[in-house]
């Protein structure tokens, strides 16, 4: 087979039109070129641009003072104090002294008004003042007792552990105490046998100091 020996044969369009394409072709890689170029500058510029403001921001961030800095703080005006008067002081009230005997009101009440001798027996006694000024009352030396005539045969304080406080009283104000009366015989001091009191009527009363309240009966089988 015969190869082939024939020049090569350019198009049937003439040779200018051949160099405008590569002309445009020329043009069209200088204006990518140029694009790429545009666009990579911008682009550092804005990093440029961010890399200034971050460090603006970071210069402009507050540091804490040294160790040897002197530390700023916001100014208080002071307001200046008031000088202590020197005005007497008042004057101080006066010390609530004791209820008297004859201000002092006593009211005793038993539980029951018939009891078998040796049983026990709630006894409440109230405890009033009817002076106009406060005055004071020990509620522990406040005292029940059982009389026959005139010879006391039980008492709470022969006995008994007292019980209370000291209280203010004033204007007819009371205050109660109650008690427990076990109907055996007692001596002060609690010497000797306690026995069982012999049955009948006996005056039951309350005692605080010299005041004494009216009795009232209780009745013992």
């Amino acid at each position: 087979m015969q190869g082939f020996k024939g020049k090569f044969v350019k198009g049937s369009e003439p040779e200018s039109v051949y160099w405008k394409r590569r002309a445009i072709v020329a043009g069209a890689v200088l204006a990518l070129v140029l694009v790429v170029v545009v666009m990579a500058a911008a682009l550092g510029g804005g990093e440029a641009e961010e890399s200034g403001k971050e460090a603006a921001v970071t210069h402009g961030e507050w540091q804490p003072p040294s160790p040897s800095g002197t530390v700023q703080r916001p100014y208080i005006q002071q307001t200046p104090t008031e000088e202590p008067s020197s005005a007497s002081p008042s004057p101080t009230e006066p010390e609530v002294g004791p209820c008297a005997s004859s201000d002092l009101m006593l009211q005793v009440v038993a539980a029951f008004d018939e009891v078998r001798s040796g049983a026990e027996v709630p006894v409440s006694v109230l405890v009033a003042s009817g002076a106009e000024e406060e005055c004071t009352a020990d509620l522990r030396e406040v005292a029940v007792e059982l009389a026959s005539g005139e010879d006391v045969v039980y008492s709470t304080a022969h006995c008994e552990t007292p019980s209370g406080e000291e209280v203010g009283l004033s204007d007819g104000a009371g205050q109660t105490v109650e008690f427990t009366v076990d109907g055996l015989a007692s001596e002060e001091g609690c010497t000797g046998a306690r026995r069982e009191l012999p049955a009948g009527e006996y005056e039951l009363r309350a005692r605080l100091g010299d005041a004494v309240s009216s009795p009232t009966v209780l009745k013992l089988t």
